[in-house]
């Protein structure tokens, strides 16, 4: 058994009606398009996420009593082949794969249904598949089922993080904030927001917006709206660090890469590929779904 990560965030159906944003009922938009991708051949199920990494779903199971959806995906990057080191002799050998190949990652996602909302049980961490790839990949499909069906989905799917539930806590027990760091997902540049196109190839997966406060003043409301406006649907905020003076007047920085609710859940390991079980883990996310 070995810890995973899972992390808490709402999935939205959203649209514009006389420039406001509404959100619909994403059960049966959802559904609908699930029932669409899983019924296309496995190859037209691919999309690339990049020009060297591409996702499929490789399962999705529908619980209608538990209002639970298991979702897997695969996802794999190519174009890569060195040689292979030992861990023990530290000998290098080929590697037998070809450039096309790459090896495979799971990422398991369970959504939720409660009313007209989803809030979705994400497992994280290195390479795995995130929240903005995840939607990317559902409005891909909106574009192409719209094509094709009688009936379009209207809209298109975003994300909200949920929040941990001490994160204001904290950040209200600071007497002042001096300076704080945002970590926004780089597709802002090319926003209508910035409108810098074609340029983010080459640019990390984040950019730092930094606020800083007046001579003796404090950004902390500043910062609630800040956060208010980019964790909105389109949830582009990944950290943030805060640095200001602490209830005891000392300096201080949190950190809120946790800004994110996140939990732990042990899962069983394959020894031989190191792949998680499937099995196991959605029976993990299912117990972690119990409480909401």
């Amino acid at each position: 058994m070995k810890k995973r990560k899972i992390s808490f965030n709402w999935l939205l159906l959203s649209s514009m009606v006389e420039n406001e944003e509404v959100f619909a009922n994403v059960e049966n938009d959802l559904l609908v398009l699930l029932n669409y991708i899983s019924g296309l051949p496995k190859v037209q199920r691919k999309y690339n996420l990049t020009k060297d990494k591409f996702c499929f779903i490789e399962n999705y199971n529908f619980d209608e009593n538990s209002q639970c959806v298991e979702l897997l995906f695969k996802s794999a990057k190519h174009s890569y082949r060195a040689p292979l080191l030992d861990k023990n002799t530290v000998e290098a050998r080929e590697n037998p794969k070809r450039i096309e190949e790459g090896e495979q990652i799971k990422t398991h996602i369970l959504l939720k249904f409660i009313e007209n909302d989803a809030i979705a049980f994400l497992e994280t961490g290195l390479n795995l598949m995130t929240m903005s790839n995840i939607v990317e990949y559902l409005n891909s499909f909106v574009v192409s089922y719209n094509n094709s069906a009688e009936e379009e989905i209207v809209g298109k799917f975003t994300f909200d993080m949920m929040p941990r539930d001490d994160f204001r806590e904290v950040l209200d027990s600071m007497s002042r904030v001096v300076c704080a760091e945002l970590f926004i997902n780089k597709s802002l540049l090319g926003s209508d927001a910035l409108n810098f196109c074609n340029i983010t190839e080459d640019i990390q997966e984040n950019i730092v917006l930094s606020l800083k406060s007046e001579k003796k003043k404090s950004i902390k409301n500043s910062l609630y709206q800040v956060i208010s406006h980019f964790s909105g649907a389109n949830s582009q905020i990944n950290r943030i660090r805060v640095r200001g003076k602490m209830p005891n007047n000392n300096d201080g920085v949190i950190d809120t890469s946790f800004i994110i609710k996140k939990e732990y859940i042990e899962v069983e390991q394959n020894a031989d590929t190191g792949e998680f079980d499937t099995t196991s883990m959605f029976a993990q996310l299912k117990f972690l779904a119990n409480d909401f």
